[in-house]
């Protein structure tokens, strides 16, 4: 394992319409691999561990949107 790198984090909450999806990706030589993928619940809290502090949480609200 290197002892420094970089990883990519994309995310997608479409608030009801699907599931929720967190994805870990690293680019190397100008292309990117995915190394791991999460959803749902699980997706929602590795979210909430990487962007927000550790006193506050955010709620995800499940109603549809239009």
């Amino acid at each position: 394992m290197k002892s420094t790198d970089s990883v990519i984090v994309s995310w997608d909450f479409s608030h009801g319409k699907d599931v929720g999806v967190l994805i870990v990706g690293k680019q190397e030589k100008g292309k990117v691999e995915i190394i791991n993928a999460y959803q749902g619940e699980e997706a929602k809290e590795i979210y909430q561990k990487l962007v927000f502090p550790k006193s506050k949480k955010t709620i995800f609200s499940e109603e549809k949107t239009t």
